[in-house]
């Protein structure tokens, strides 16, 4: 293993976690001889309301920024992609951001899918086979995409 090229990777609260981990501040927590050269943030869940960007901020070291969300994600609004592309805006390595169309937040996981019958497995948004391209919440009310 080359400790020097390692990635984080997290889905929801852990795509935010893999994100702080990279950054700036948090650099000299690192283990001994252990370089973050990326990240990837599945569905990122970030606290826009009280969360500090520049807790996140990646400027010194060039560590590319991925983002995936899914477009029927109920959990994770677009402003998963402005905070990290925010967090990122300085740095010289760039922030990428791929939105999945009909993609939702916790449909990612055999394990936890409604289809498992555990609990509490559940999809927070489904699509709308009378409205092709349109997704809706749990209570069956549509809404558009985001």
């Amino acid at each position: 293993m080359d400790l020097h090229r390692v990635a984080t990777l997290g889905h929801s609260r852990g795509g935010a976690g893999a994100t702080w981990q990279a950054a700036d501040r948090n650099r000299a927590q690192w283990p001994e001889g252990v370089e973050v050269r990326a990240v990837m943030a599945l569905a990122p869940a970030y606290n826009v309301m009280t969360e500090d960007v520049s807790a996140y901020g990646i400027t010194k070291t060039p560590v590319p920024v991925a983002v995936v969300r899914g477009t029927c994600d109920g959990q994770v609004g677009r402003e998963a992609l402005a905070f990290a592309s925010e967090a990122t805006a300085r740095s010289s390595a760039g922030f990428r951001q791929l939105e999945m169309p009909g993609a939702n937040h916790n449909y990612v996981n055999t394990q936890w899918s409604p289809r498992s019958g555990q609990v509490p497995a559940w999809d927070d948004a489904t699509h709308d086979a009378a409205h092709p391209g349109r997704c809706t919440d749990p209570g069956g009310s549509p809404y558009a995409p985001s």
